[in-house]
């Protein structure tokens, strides 16, 4: 047992295979974030597109945990106002900078 804490001691830290697999990790993860900032339109569009009902059911779900006392219709109401603000304030922003 000895002689692997040797070996593991005398491996200098940023040569582990460790520390390699968490770097690469949050590289990938910086990456997506980036890759998420400067399409954000297209992610955007392509919730709107395909996804609407899906991201209104998911909306609903999670503030129905947030505010358990409100009905499902006012919910619903404030999800889809929410989506539609977003929408818009993503256009008005794209229209200003063509």
């Amino acid at each position: 047992m000895s002689a692997t804490s040797k070996a593991l001691s005398k491996k200098p830290f940023l040569q582990r295979a460790w520390v390699k697999v968490v770097g690469v990790f949050f590289a990938l993860v910086f990456f997506f974030l980036v890759l998420a900032y400067a399409n954000g339109s297209r992610i955007i569009v392509l919730v709107d597109e395909h996804f609407y009902e899906e991201t209104l059911v998911v909306c609903v779900n999670v503030m129905s945990w947030i505010a358990p006392d409100r009905l499902k219709l006012e919910l619903q109401t404030f999800c889809n106002v929410s989506m539609f603000t977003i929408a818009a304030e993503h256009q008005k922003a794209q229209h200003s900078q063509d």
